[in-house]
């Protein structure tokens, strides 16, 4: 075909193009692969490079919305927190640049720059809306996916915003630096909803940690479904480049705090990846509950490989299963204990939010394997186009915002504190069409 499409077109192909996005249509059809030409593969290493060692900015964490970035978090000690920008400050301008219906790319545009070079924000604040202008100077933010802070009855609420490689001596830096401000923690709740995932050596170090050694933290099922390959949380099997050979766990093998302090994972269907995975673990484990909703059930491992023109192809390789020899592929992880994100939440639309259950199967999969979730994402879509037609306010099924996190209207949150104080737990009854089909479960390998 390349041959006539060379001698036959109108005009000249540059062939090697041609070629590359020809590979990229189709590998980008299969789940989660994707191809790089040689020009992304080298941006990919300078994109993974910045979020290892840092990137220039001014450390402010925002939702995009139509009138403008609404700030939801400060990093401390980054120029923004430092010269006096808050979260809930709505930013409309950067040097005087409007972001009022500005697009994703339009911010990026106006908020990369190189350290120590200005940058100024115009932004509104409260509810009168005071016009503040801020002249902040660049530095290098280094990626702080967790959060950590004290709550009263000295239970330590922590979050982590997903994992990239940093997350472990991040997470333990945070936790740390609040167990020595006060009281002993008598409860830690690891807040991963909205956690896309990221490394997955980095959810297992986090469940190491909690967990501690010779623990199994994952086994994963390649093409032909027997072999097995056991992930165990001794070290080096949540080895990652940044910690440069380093195990960031044993200067901690002799507190034992963090391998009994009672632990409360919330979760949503928002949940992916290692988030679900370090879930899966620690619930299977015995060593936390989960409170939540299920997760999404992205359980499938990636892998990739260079070649010798500088492109890059990522594959799915294998099935994640848990420690109790479950997948989460189509299934996702169901807490312990049911909760709504609000009080008042739908909970039937919300278990109908889009999942991995929901992705259509490639045309062009195998005819020999059937596909499991066939009829289960036909009857999911059923079930949304019924509700769409009952007119349903759509806004209670909806997930709970990242700004609302550890606030007041944080439902979950309080339940997760009422089970740690032994109180009861306000757990949400749900009808078993709306929940995630039980999955068929195997005997793993000693």
């Amino acid at each position: 075909m390349v041959d006539v499409l060379k001698k036959e077109h109108l005009t000249e192909i540059d062939v090697p193009a041609f070629l590359d996005e020809t590979i990229r249509l189709g590998v980008k059809t299969l789940p989660y692969a994707r191809f790089l030409n040689a020009e992304e593969e080298q941006e990919q290493i300078k994109k993974d490079e910045r979020t290892r060692n840092g990137t220039p900015g001014i450390g402010i964490i925002f939702e995009t919305q139509p009138d403008g970035l609404h700030i939801i978090d400060v990093v401390p000690d980054a120029p923004a927190a430092l010269g006096g920008v808050r979260t809930g400050d709505l930013v409309v301008a950067m040097d005087g640049n409007s972001l009022i219906g500005a697009s994703n790319t339009d911010i990026a545009k106006y908020a990369g720059g190189d350290v120590g070079v200005p940058l100024k924000l115009t932004l509104l604040r409260g509810a009168k809306r005071q016009r503040l202008e801020f002249a902040l100077v660049r530095a290098l933010i280094k990626p702080r996916p967790a959060t950590a802070k004290r709550l009263p009855g000295d239970v330590l609420y922590t979050r982590m915003d997903n994992f990239p490689e940093p997350a472990i001596g991040d997470y333990i830096d945070a936790v740390q630096a609040e167990r020595k401000k006060g009281a002993p923690i008598k409860g830690v709740i690891l807040d991963l909803r909205i956690n896309g995932g990221g490394a997955l050596n980095a959810s297992i170090g986090i469940t190491a940690l909690f967990s501690g050694r010779n623990q199994t933290a994952m086994v994963t099922l390649q093409r032909d479904d027997k072999t097995q390959h056991r992930i165990s949380t001794n070290w080096p099997d949540y080895d990652l480049p940044v910690m440069k050979g380093q195990d960031p766990l044993a200067p901690l093998q002799a507190d034992d705090w963090w391998r009994n302090v009672p632990l409360i994972v919330l979760v949503d269907g928002q949940s992916a990846s290692a988030a679900e995975a370090t879930a899966a673990a620690l619930k299977d484990l015995g060593r936390a509950k989960l409170l939540g909703t299920p997760t999404y059930g992205k359980g499938m491992a990636q892998t990739g490989t260079g070649t010798r023109d500088g492109t890059y192809v990522v594959w799915t390789y294998a099935r994640n299963l848990r420690p109790n020899g479950c997948p989460m592929e189509g299934y996702g992880v169901v807490p312990d204990w049911i909760v709504l994100p609000r009080k008042d939440a739908d909970m039937d639309g919300v278990l109908l939010g889009y999942r991995e259950v929901d992705i259509p199967r490639a045309a062009y999969a195998s005819k020999l394997t059937p596909d499991p979730f066939a009829d289960v994402r036909k009857e999911r879509q059923r079930l949304r186009d019924q509700r769409a037609l009952a007119k349903l306010d759509a806004s209670k099924s909806t997930p709970l915002p990242q700004k609302e996190f550890a606030s007041d209207k944080d439902w979950q949150l309080k339940q997760a504190l009422n089970a740690l104080a032994g109180k009861p737990v306000q757990v949400t009854q749900v009808n078993p069409r709306f929940m995630p089909a039980q999955p068929a479960c195997i005997k793993l390998n000693n």
